[in-house]
């Protein structure tokens, strides 16, 4: 078997470079056989020379010396053969600017899964990296809310603080983080700001919100009345009407305000001008298809150094609240129930709750702040119920539909599952697949993604079914089928050391991707498709 082998490798190599193959064929041949030339001439007397008149034959020592001088010319040749194959062909274009990757820095990897666990360390370090840097980036937001306070007596700095905010913004793009200062609007700067008493700069806003029997007996609730709150929606516009109604601008406690924006206490944005509000952030929500936003502030009762700023972000449907609330979450968010899921972070809450997903933003650490976001969201959370679970009527059982708690629930449990997961669109990257469920997997030290998405029908499963096999023989991976019950197909494709097995059964699509070794993932494919039902419910994917 090894001859078999061996003679193989020899006869690629000759086809592969013929000219480069002869040669060292020569070479060798030529060290193969000089000892034996000069033991033939040796015995042919071929060696001796002419001392004056009489024939000497050398001494031995020579003789070694002159072959070995003579077996070195084929030997040179071989070792310039041998690192001209090792050598690396960009020596001589080296870029210091350049970052090289961890299969760039050499060929010290011997095996994929070295090099597969050196990919994973230097992944792990980029982490620890990207984390260091959003700290870095959240103790400069700290730094520049100060900046708010000055900019409301200070028109300089309410001109110049723009576009420093719109540049910070590109960083906060760049990073995935949302900072609050991002999110403010300052379009243009205070108006007669020179004529407010620099010693009661918040003069104006509590004159028109605090009557003075106040001052002697503050009730117990503050806020707008009903009929402020009723102005105010009737000026929004009548497609985001509804997701304003949600604001909590009414029913306060008394030592918290509704901050005022101009002339206003809410604002409102569609997908066409959410860029005026958050600039930098706003095609990351189209990508989810953002419906609109509505926006509100409070801040504690003559006191506004820190707020919480009230997003609620309306999207075309459940499916991509979740992708959007889960591609922002952080790993160390504290998990909170309320909605759908929730969380919170440095005195913020965030969560999704149907279609919706809200971000309750505040300005600072502190418990006060942290306390009250969590109530605000309860409340608005209590809003968002009728639509919270993306399901047909249940008079029509034709029409029903599952929802990503019904999905995550059939990926298998057992198997070191962890951090189940939502991925919008090119999944794995495949442009053809999006709206996959998903989960991490480990059996020893072998890992893998187990995934799920199920379709309308099966005509619309097979389709991408067979754009995945086209997709993984054109990146010429070996697609191998194979049988397995509850299957209809099944197949195992392996590439640069990585194993996906695939399924497809009635209108699902599922299996397990990247995995280091064959065995664990096909075992993982079988158990998962044979536990599935035959027909999912599909999701809903909005218009």
């Amino acid at each position: 078997m090894n001859s078999t082998a061996t003679a193989a490798r020899l006869r690629d190599y000759f086809l592969s470079d013929p000219l480069m193959a002869t040669a060292v064929a020569a070479a060798l041949f030529a060290l193969a056989t000089t000892p034996l030339a000069f033991a033939i001439l040796g015995r042919l007397s071929w060696f001796k020379a002419r001392r004056g008149r009489v024939m000497q034959r050398p001494e031995f020592s020579s003789i070694v010396c002159a072959m070995l001088l003579v077996m070195g010319i084929p030997a040179i040749f071989m070792a310039l053969v041998v690192k001209s194959q090792h050598f690396d062909e960009d020596r001589y274009e080296f870029d210091p600017n350049k970052t090289w990757s961890v299969l760039e820095q050499g060929r010290g990897y011997h095996t994929v899964k070295e090099a597969d666990e050196a990919v994973k360390r230097e992944a792990t370090r980029l982490a620890e990296v990207r984390k260091n840097l959003v700290e870095s980036v959240k103790k400069l937001d700290e730094s520049m809310l100060a900046l708010r306070a000055v900019a409301g007596t200070s028109p300089a700095v309410a001109q110049a603080i723009p576009t420093v905010l719109q540049r910070l913004a590109k960083i906060h793009e760049s990073i995935g983080l949302d900072g609050p200062q991002q999110l403010m609007d300052f379009t243009a700067p205070p108006v007669a700001i020179a004529a407010i008493p620099a010693s009661s700069p918040s003069q104006g806003p509590v004159a028109n919100l605090a009557p003075a029997p106040a001052l002697v007996a503050p009730a117990a609730v503050t806020g707008l009345t009903k009929a402020q709150v009723d102005a105010e929606l009737a000026a929004v516009p009548e497609p985001q009407r509804p997701l304003a109604a949600m604001l909590p601008l009414s029913d306060l406690p008394a030592e918290w305000t509704v901050g005022k924006l101009g002339d206003r206490h809410l604002e409102s944005f569609n997908a066409d001008n959410l860029f005026e509000k958050i600039d930098g952030r706003a095609e990351s929500f189209l990508q989810y298809n953002v419906k609109g936003m509505a926006y509100a502030n409070l801040h504690p009762t003559g006191d506004e150094s820190n707020e919480l700023q009230v997003y609620i972000f309306e999207m075309s449907d459940p499916l991509k609240a979740l992708g959007k609330y889960g591609s922002e979450k952080s790993d160390d968010a504290k998990p909170l129930t309320i909605g759908s899921e929730g969380y919170t972070a440095a005195g913020s809450t965030l969560f999704y709750s149907g279609r919706y997903y809200t971000q309750i933003v505040s300005t600072t650490d502190d418990p006060k702040f942290s306390a009250f976001a969590v109530e605000l969201a309860k409340r608005i959370a209590e809003k968002q119920k009728p639509d919270a679970s993306g399901l047909a009527p249940a008079e029509d059982p034709s029409k029903a539909q599952s929802t990503p708690d019904s999905l995550f629930a059939l990926l298998p449990s057992g198997s070191g599952r962890a951090t189940p997961k939502y991925a919008a669109q090119d999944v794995f990257g495949y442009s053809f697949l999006s709206d996959v469920f998903m989960a991490d997997y480990q059996e020893g030290g072998i890992t893998w993604q187990g995934f799920l998405r199920p379709y309308k029908d099966a005509k619309e499963a097979q389709a991408v079914f067979d754009k995945y096999v086209e997709g993984a023989k054109r990146d010429e991976a070996e697609v191998k089928t194979i049988d397995a019950e509850g299957a209809d197909r099944m197949i195992v494709s392996s590439n640069i050391g990585l194993v996906d097995v695939l399924f497809l059964k009635g209108n699902v699509v599922g299996g397990a991707n990247g995995a280091t070794e064959t065995k664990p993932a096909e075992a993982f494919a079988r158990a998962f498709v044979k536990s599935l039902p035959k027909t999912v419910p599909a999701i809903a994917t909005g218009p």
